[in-house]
């Protein structure tokens, strides 16, 4: 069994946080709630209004596709990454493995992914990855708590088109 970095497991806590979501105050009791003038709807739409989305990171695009684990058939796909860090990941084993969370950073070693695994014999297993540019691969560690063990491994990116 290898010991698991203790840079990994902070990145693990903090990649897979919760945040608390946001709740709209109801009224005091005893007080009716008031519809707003028009002209105020107005302003208040315009406050209201998501603010438009950020622009990923250029480097970002790099990490997506469809990798393959040098090891096995293991297949990872990324795409669909958002300015918060969030992106859309598949995982193959060679069926359809659930992906619980997904997320992009940049880290010390550049960009990296965050992926964890929660489905049968998979249970919070997680892949933290650094994007290698010289050898466009993902290199980092694989960690399957089940079983207390880490492994490094390295995907290389296949030339299939990304998942639909």
């Amino acid at each position: 069994m290898q010991k698991i970095p203790l840079v990994v497991r902070a990145f693990a806590v903090v990649a897979f946080g919760v945040f608390a979501g946001c709740q709209k105050k109801a009224a005091p009791a005893g007080e009716a709630a008031t519809a707003p003038a028009p002209a105020a709807k107005t302003a208040a739409a315009a406050t209201n209004a998501p603010a438009p989305a950020a622009a990923v990171p250029e480097g970002v695009a790099k990490l997506l596709g469809r990798w393959v684990r040098s090891d096995g058939g293991y297949v990872l796909e990324l795409r669909n990454p958002d300015s918060s860090g969030k992106l859309e990941a598949k995982y193959l084993n060679p069926k359809p493995i659930n992906v619980s969370r997904a997320i992009w950073m940049r880290g010390g070693q550049g960009l990296q992914v965050a992926v964890e695994l929660n489905d049968v014999g998979y249970p919070g297993a997680t892949y933290v990855l650094s994007h290698d540019v010289q050898t466009d691969r993902l290199v980092g560690q694989y960690t399957q708590p089940q079983m207390q063990q880490t492994y490094e491994i390295e995907f290389i990116r296949q030339n299939a088109p990304p998942m639909r």
